[in-house]
């Protein structure tokens, strides 16, 4: 598998994401924070300095072995799920708040695998079958997960994920980045940019029950 073109040669995101060239491109919200020294690290050639046993920020992104996370040993924990979807990961996430993290970075990226599920539905099933799973629970599994972590479009899953995240989490700072795979360069997707906060909970921005920790009184 290779890189993909570089997202400002493809026009499916053309006019979709804005650039962070120097500091003052970042969000006012993501200043003077964790979120920022990993944006500096990857835009701007600034290392992130090490820290002691005190984990600084959350990274969520996709299992995508072509995206390798430019951070030091102890500086923050990372959970990788594909798509970058955190749904069966709350857990995970209480321990972690629990250790003091106030920051999430939420990373989507160019060319996911996740779009294309259909076309590896098959071979998904048999994979599992080959591992011992009954053909039918197999196949009940991977229709049933494929509609959570499966989207036709990167960035309005990203946008799902982080309002589904922001009903849930509702003090935790989350910043959606966009990694450009060909140089992994991180852009603000421009939802994000265009969204009125005193908004968020409209009708517009609702999350489904299947998106939702049902049995989580929110």
């Amino acid at each position: 598998m290779v890189l993909p073109a570089n997202v400002g040669d493809d026009p499916r995101y053309t006019d979709r994401l804005v650039p962070m060239t120097c500091p003052e491109d970042i969000p006012l919200e993501w200043r003077n924070s964790p979120i920022e020294a990993l944006i500096r690290s990857e835009n701007m050639g600034q290392p992130i300095a090490e820290t002691v046993g005190q984990p600084q920020l959350l990274i969520a992104t996709c299992i995508e072995f072509r995206y390798a996370l430019p951070i030091p040993r102890m500086y923050a924990y990372v959970i990788r799920r594909a798509s970058g979807r955190l749904v069966g990961s709350e857990f995970s996430m209480a321990y972690i708040l629990a250790k003091g993290v106030q920051h999430l970075a939420l990373i989507g990226h160019n060319d996911c695998g996740m779009t294309k599920v259909a076309e590896n539905r098959v071979p998904m099933i048999a994979a599992l079958i080959a591992q011992g799973w009954a053909p039918d629970r197999a196949e009940d599994f991977i229709n049933a997960q494929a509609a959570r972590h499966s989207m036709a479009d990167e960035l309005d899953g990203l946008k799902r994920e982080y309002i589904r995240l922001r009903r849930i989490f509702k003090k935790l700072v989350i910043a959606p980045l966009f990694v450009d795979l060909a140089d992994t360069r991180l852009f603000v997707p421009r939802w994000y940019a265009d969204l009125d906060p005193t908004q968020q909970d409209d009708a517009e921005f609702s999350v489904s029950d299947i998106d939702l920790i049902t049995d989580i009184v929110l």
